[in-house]
């Protein structure tokens, strides 16, 4: 019996340890759950003004990680899909562009506009100049626009457990 609770004893200190041994830090290595980038969008919409960096769970990523990260969070979420997001590093945009500053943008667009972002961020390894919405003639977003869409997108998830159906930029 005294045997049996040592064990015990020795199996509760090690899962209380292994657990609290972090403290909720995140690494590169392991990539950002996609469970974790609602919380992610929040701490960027606290930044007053336009930020290079933000500190999150132990890490520091540039906004062009952000922007992937947000971008490619918004689509496994529309999928319904679970796991992580690899942190990579991306180039700035070499000329960024984009009119809109102003703009409602309805669900269908927004994940399109979140999947194209973050594909094509993988294949040129830098952010894109501006990311169009799909309808026709419609003015491309910036790219400091685009994370403030995708932020925008993901508060309103954090909110409600579910994307919305459209959202008034900025």
């Amino acid at each position: 019996m005294e045997r049996i609770l040592i064990i015990l004893i020795i199996c509760i200190s090690v899962l209380a340890f292994s657990g609290c041994s972090d403290n909720g830090k995140l690494s590169e290595e392991k990539g950002i759950p996609v469970s974790e980038v609602p919380d992610l969008a929040a701490t960027i919409s606290q930044s007053q003004g336009q930020v290079s960096s933000v500190e999150f769970r132990g890490m520091t990523l540039d906004m062009n990680q952000c922007l992937y990260i947000l971008a490619r969070g918004i689509a496994m979420i529309n999928r319904g899909e679970s796991g992580s997001i690899p942190v990579k590093k991306f180039s700035d945009a070499t000329n960024p562009s984009g009119t809109v500053t102003s703009a409602r943008i309805a669900r269908k667009e927004y994940v399109d506009m979140a999947e194209r972002t973050y594909r094509w961020m993988d294949e040129n390894g830098r952010v894109p100049n501006h990311v169009g919405v799909f309808e026709g003639g419609a003015d491309d977003l910036s790219p400091d626009m685009m994370l403030r869409l995708y932020v925008k997108v993901l508060t309103e998830y954090k909110k409600n457990n579910r994307l919305p159906e459209s959202v008034n930029i900025p």
